[in-house]
């Protein structure tokens, strides 16, 4: 049998989170996503989200379309900042920040 070091959270980022829309994900998926796109990601040259958290502000948020405006963009670029966006709003939806 084959043994895997990645966390609980590290599988669930690359399983069952990352199957769905953001809008589809509980707080826990976006909060694995959040941590994880950029280990899911390495070879594309992501960074943690993290390294945003001080750019995002949710100013903007209420007029997004339920972050559907970051969403979109998030599929048509697929590259870090706008995804680690959408999950900062999707986050803001459900009245909760990342988690540090």
């Amino acid at each position: 049998a084959e043994v895997s070091t990645q966390s609980t959270g590290e599988l669930r980022a690359t399983g069952a989170c990352s199957d769905h829309s953001h809008d589809q994900l509980d707080a826990e998926c976006l909060q694995h996503q959040w941590d994880n796109y950029h280990i899911q990601r390495t070879n594309d040259g992501w960074s943690s989200c993290d390294s945003f958290l001080s750019e995002f502000g949710s100013d903007k948020y209420p007029t997004s379309q339920r972050c559907l405006v970051y969403r979109e963009k998030c599929a048509v670029k697929d590259n870090d900042r706008p995804c680690c966006k959408s999950v900062h709003c999707h986050l803001w939806l459900m009245g909760k920040s990342p988690q540090v």
